[in-house]
């Protein structure tokens, strides 16, 4: 098995006494090897080590297990709609402990945590098909008379009250299921548990030394599932760092990901490798690649988290401070465009959605065997997975300048570098709105999508209002239009997805109104192109594509067509015009537009009104799921 190789290794030993406890530096002057004896085997000074446990036979309190085809249907149904998504365990020998366990009604108290991580997988596996009214095993938990929404909730009570317990076991299970449970609350219960719970798994993580490789560790398959553990750790931290405004938790100094083997259970059906656009030299063969791609785009996001936390601004922002942040924001698109571009054809969504290959695609498996159509759906899944990361991580990286509150007094330099965020944002956003989320639906994965659509329709909703009746406005309320028509088809058990679509609606009316508002106030002459034909719309709303090596095409930047920059500075390489892409002809018929004069551009005293149309909607829109009173889903809160 050959690794696929992440761009930053982790450290086979900790790196200096900084890592190591008094005790451990007790064994080191005592040197336990020369002594022949261990010194104690406390982790701190006080410690009476680990407590002795009572091996007597322990039986579910809080939910009766379902028959063992019931509970084989759930975890088939993990591994189908959530393992493509979090990597945390090497499916074959999960599926041996499970069967054990799943054949008995009782177990030892050393069991502990291996059953819990079973319920785990179960939970998910359940929440996830519940309300699919195609899965086949909802005949079975009529055949059995298994209430599924009884089970759900007999599930989470039982590894909720078990969860203190084996974090102090703390085995690799104990890292698993709190990032099982924790996704679980984040997407679709409670989003304080979520953070707390996160917030275990990363400490047992770190108690394991998951983030070194185990010397001591013969097993390829221990230390493969040590890998996947961690580097989901990064994931998770992350991404609760990203949506709570919160730092994050691991430090900065062990973020380095481990690599991951081309282990059996990521490998792509032979029968899908025959396939022209999916086998050739050095394309991949297992998974193994899009979980490598996703880690590494999450350490990413952390470092340009880190970066903006540690940005020393005043009070009142002046203008160096704006700059800092330009200059922040610039950089982290550079890192992301990098990363972009190593991104392989296989897990490409745009390749994929380049003409009609993906139909063309869909045609060409249509006589393979289910699991392989399945497996064809899931890698398809991963590329949009990668496409929504990515665009959703240009505009976390350009948002902070957006939340910045702009004077008209600010400099030409200032207010150049505000549009080129918002125009980024603006095509990332138009991108989201364009993936196909409905392909998610009954996948763990579903919630996460809808969430990085939400982010994408807030920032259309802010062109509208900065450059009223424009193409590009037009553009963006159609976007705004997709999202909410592909929110609320999710259904009512996504509880994103309905907030998404209700809010969006909400908030579109008041950008409608501000756009009519800004156009009455400032001249309907002075905002609108000289000659703008239906024909001119409709063929400015087509796909923004991302060639598939990393470049945006020059559609994205004609979605800013109508309001040209006035700055002469030189824009990032990746996202110039073609020069051979001509900026003002609509198609071989169309008429010629004429740009719009530099006294059009929107001028800075045009964001002022933005904090009026957020203000009112702010707390509303970024606290999806209103329990959590730290939530900081505010408008504002990216850079502290």
């Amino acid at each position: 098995m050959s690794p696929t190789e992440t761009q930053e290794r982790s450290p086979k030993k900790p790196q200096s006494g900084a890592n190591a406890s008094a005790i451990d530096f007790a064994r080191r002057v005592f040197n336990e090897e020369e002594a022949g004896r261990t010194l104690t085997g406390a982790s701190i000074p006080g410690d009476t080590g680990a407590p002795t446990l009572d091996n007597s036979l322990w039986q579910l309190t809080e939910v009766a297990l379902p028959p063992e085809a019931v509970m084989l249907a759930l975890i088939d149904a993990y591994f189908d709609r959530m393992q493509w998504f979090i990597l945390l365990l090497y499916e074959p020998t999960f599926r041996q402990t499970a069967r054990v366990i799943i054949s008995q009604t009782s177990w030892r108290r050393q069991d502990l945590s291996p059953v819990m991580a079973v319920l785990a997988v179960a939970m998910i596996g359940l929440h996830s098909v519940l309300p699919d009214l195609k899965w086949p095993g909802h005949k079975l938990l009529r055949e059995y008379s298994v209430d599924g929404e009884k089970l759900m909730h007999g599930l989470t009570n039982e590894i909720r009250r078990n969860l203190l317990d084996i974090s102090i076991d703390c085995q690799l299970e104990a890292v698993q299921v709190c990032f099982l449970v924790s996704s679980y609350y984040g997407f679709h219960s409670s989003p304080s548990i979520a953070w707390t719970v996160s917030g275990m798994g990363v400490r047992s993580a770190y108690a394991l030394h998951l983030y070194t490789k185990s010397a001591q560790c013969d097993s390829p398959v221990v230390d493969e599932i040590r890998s996947r553990c961690w580097n989901q750790a990064i994931v998770a931290d992350t991404f609760a760092s990203s949506i709570y405004g919160r730092p994050s938790s691991i430090d900065t100094g062990l973020v380095a990901l481990h690599s991951l083997r081309d282990m059996d259970d990521l490998a792509i059906d032979p029968l899908l490798l025959k396939n022209e656009w999916i086998s050739g030299d050095g394309m991949p063969t297992t998974t193994a690649a899009f979980f490598a791609m996703k880690h590494e785009i999450y350490n990413i996001i952390r470092h340009i988290l880190s970066r903006f936390r540690r940005l020393q601004l005043r009070k009142e922002t002046i203008e160096a401070d704006l700059l800092a942040i330009a200059e922040a924001a610039q950089d982290s698109e550079e890192q992301l465009i990098s990363w972009r571009k190593r991104v392989p054809r296989l897990f490409d969504f745009e390749f994929w959605s380049c003409g009609n290959r993906l139909e063309q695609f869909q045609q060409q498996i249509e006589g393979l065997p289910q699991r392989t159509k399945y497996q064809a759906e899931t890698i398809i899944l991963q590329a949009a997975t990668l496409q929504l990361t990515y665009d959703g991580a240009l505009i976390q990286a350009r948002r902070p300048l957006l939340e910045q509150k702009i004077t008209s007094s600010c400099s030409r330099l200032v207010v150049d570098a505000i549009h080129e965020s918002l125009r980024v944002a603006t095509a990332a956003a138009l991108r989201i709105s364009r993936i196909p989320v409905l392909r998610f639906k009954h996948h763990f994965a579903e919630s996460f999508a809808s969430l990085q659509q939400f982010t994408a329709g807030v920032i259309l909703c802010i062109l509208p209002t900065s450059q009223p009746f424009t193409t590009a406005a037009h553009e963006a309320k159609t976007g705004i239009m997709r999202i909410i028509h592909a929110s609320a088809a999710l259904g009512p058990h996504n509880r994103i997805a309905k907030q998404t679509a209700q809010l969006l609606t909400e908030l579109l009316k008041v950008t409608v109104e501000r756009e009519m508002s800004g156009a009455l106030r400032g001249g309907l002459e002075t905002n609108l192109p000289r000659e703008i034909s239906e024909r001119d719309v409709i063929s400015n709303v087509q796909p923004v594509r991302v060639d598939h090596i990393g470049g945006h095409s020059p559609l994205s930047r004609e979605d800013f067509r109508d309001n040209p920059p006035i700055s002469t500075t030189p824009l990032p390489s990746h996202s110039r015009q073609s020069p051979d892409t001509p900026q003002s002809t609509q198609g071989n018929s169309g008429p010629v537009q004429t740009p719009v004069e530099p006294s059009e551009y929107p001028s800075a005293d045009i964001f002022e009104q933005l904090d009026d149309t957020f203000g009112a909607f702010g707390e509303l829109m970024f606290n999806l799921i209103p329990d959590d009173q730290s939530s900081a889903w505010n408008w504002g809160r990216t850079v502290p």
